[in-house]
């Protein structure tokens, strides 16, 4: 977020310079109006034109994805605002006079002082491709300023800050590429720790980590919680049977089954542990959840996965006990979980392949 934001400042820092520069450029035009032809005129007209409207595009667009805190859109507009004025420097160096090519030289080599904190890859991709450009270009004019004294004194002194540029650079794009590698581990660590390795489903400290957030929004807003208690019917059974590599399989057959099954964002499914499973249903009506869990038995049952042990089908099935609960001060969400598991107690008791209530 701090990396964003200073890339924004920086680059709006840098529009300003290149206004001014485009000023000071026009400046210099009216001075030696004489000595410049018509096409070169309307070269940088239509250059300096369309920077102006990529600045003001710029400014605009930031300042629209920063009050809708769209951080994706703000990293693309910044990239995009490089990508076009790189593109517009390119196109008034072709074809055109010595004069404006160490001018644009000049330009870029003081306003990369101000060049934001990207990522790594897209900065050095950037770098990398504009000084290329640029040198590769002053070096096939450099005939044209072979005997002038003040023109080869501008080269070498901007060269010379190129060089230095990239080298104080060198460390920073370091630090950064450490950085991107470190916040990469972090959030594969993180994914580890909240995700099951079987079913790749969230795992029980990823669930209780949810519960505890929605069960405070759900108190201040008065709105009831559901919780879903799940078990595999007979699964030790399946086991004994099919052996533990198919065991597996299933486990991940059923978690499956049930992610498809959930439709809404605020819900949320995770392995319990073993071959348990339990589902978080938030913003919704008694009769709706347990509409929700009677099509969840009966879509696993419907995967048609043999089970030649159960006592309850043919197919592999599953158990559920629900249990609904509006968070109240005096109520510990733990409760909410015994009732369902109490519930789960009763669907199994029952016959299984079923959902109770608690």
């Amino acid at each position: 977020q701090m990396q964003l934001k200073n890339s924004i400042h920086r680059l709006k820092l840098l529009s300003v310079i290149l206004i001014l520069i485009k000023i000071l450029n026009w400046f210099f035009i009216f001075l030696h109006a004489d000595e410049i032809s018509l096409i070169l005129f309307d070269k940088i007209l239509f250059a300096d034109f369309y920077q102006f409207l990529v600045t003001l595009l710029f400014f605009l667009m930031t300042g629209f994805f920063t009050k809708k805190d769209n951080n994706f859109m703000l990293w693309f507009v910044c990239y995009f605002f490089i990508a076009l004025s790189f593109f517009n420097s390119l196109y008034m160096i072709l074809d055109t006079e010595i004069f404006l090519i160490l001018q644009i030289f000049f330009a870029s080599t003081f306003t990369y002082i101000f060049v934001p904190d990207f990522k790594p890859k897209a900065f050095i991709s950037f770098l990398v491709l504009w000084y290329f450009t640029l040198v590769s270009l002053l070096a096939y004019y450099s005939h044209s300023f072979a005997y002038s004294g003040p023109q080869v004194f501008a080269f070498n002194i901007f060269l010379f800050a190129l060089v230095i540029r990239i080298l104080l650079y060198n460390s920073k794009v370091k630090t950064f590429v450490n950085t991107f590698r470190i916040n990469t581990l972090n959030k594969k660590l993180e994914a580890l720790s909240t995700t099951d390795e079987l079913t790749k489903l969230n795992n029980r400290r990823a669930f209780l980590e949810y519960l505890d957030i929605i069960w405070k929004q759900n108190h201040r807003l008065n709105l009831p919680i559901t919780v879903l208690m799940i078990d595999v019917d007979y699964f030790k059974k399946y086991n004994d049977s099919q052996g533990h590599l198919e065991g597996d399989n299933a486990l991940i057959a059923v978690a499956q089954c049930m992610k498809n099954h959930i439709k809404r964002e605020t819900d949320f499914i995770a392995r319990f542990g073993g071959e348990e499973f339990i589902c978080l249903l938030p913003f919704i009506s008694k009769d709706e959840a347990f509409d929700f869990a009677k099509t969840l038995v009966a879509n696993v049952e419907n995967m048609k996965v043999p089970h030649p042990m159960s006592e309850c089908s043919k197919y592999l099935t599953i158990s559920a006990g629900m249990a609904s609960v509006v968070p109240d001060n005096n109520i510990p969400y733990t409760q909410l979980l015994d009732e369902a598991d109490k519930a789960l107690y009763m669907a199994k008791k029952s016959g299984r392949n079923r959902v109770a209530v608690g």
